[in-house]
């Protein structure tokens, strides 16, 4: 876990990225993947190739575009960008239920929204965006870029944000099943492992 004092700066390579494989294979596996799940869909997204702090409470991300089916299908060492959300109202903190068709931890709880960052986009407005679509919520201000961590489950690198926010949350049916909000004494079970690694952030 990296803690941030700053938001993280991102560097992106010219070169879309495409990995020594089979592309064939890939789009073989990726058909069958989406004849499972309707939910599938294909689009850029940011690969990650390293992280560094560069100092003062910050850290600088080197990234480059890639194709999302390369992540979904196989190892091919492709690791997405995204974004998490701590949100509190009134000394409470909002957790999803997350879906059964979701790629990872179906059937857990996590810290809500979650997103995945868009090539060549401020990763501070897809969070905003994920806490209107996931949650209807509304952000007092800006959201503040806490910290910075890999999950080795999902393969991905998670830039946390807290957010305070108003309003009544509603879950978006896809992604979350259910919202609520837990006193940080009382979290609901089974939470998943990134989420267990963010109750050190509050």
């Amino acid at each position: 876990m990296i803690r941030l004092r700053k938001p993280p700066t991102l560097q992106y390579h010219d070169e879309f990225f495409v990995p020594a494989t089979s592309l064939e294979e890939v789009n073989r596996k990726w058909d069958a993947l989406c004849a499972q799940n309707s939910a599938c869909f294909d689009g850029e997204i940011v690969h990650v190739l390293g992280v560094h702090r560069n100092g003062c409470g910050g850290a600088t991300i080197q990234a480059a575009r890639t194709s999302y089916k390369f992540h979904a299908v196989m190892d091919l060492g492709i690791k997405p960008l995204g974004v998490k959300g701590i949100c509190k109202q009134n000394d409470v903190y909002l957790c999803g239920l997350r879906g059964q068709k979701v790629g990872v931890y179906a059937g857990a709880w996590e810290f809500a929204p979650s997103g995945m960052v868009e090539p060549h986009q401020a990763p501070e407005d897809i969070i905003m965006r994920e806490l209107e679509e996931e949650t209807g919520l509304t952000a007092q201000s800006a959201p503040v870029a806490v910290a910075l961590f890999f999950d080795e489950i999902a393969r991905t690198w998670e830039i946390v944000y807290q957010l305070e926010t108003i309003g009544h949350a509603s879950a978006d049916g896809a992604e979350y099943e259910k919202l609520d909000w837990f006193d940080i004494k009382r979290f609901p079970s089974p939470m998943s492992p990134p989420t267990h690694k963010m109750k050190s952030l509050l």
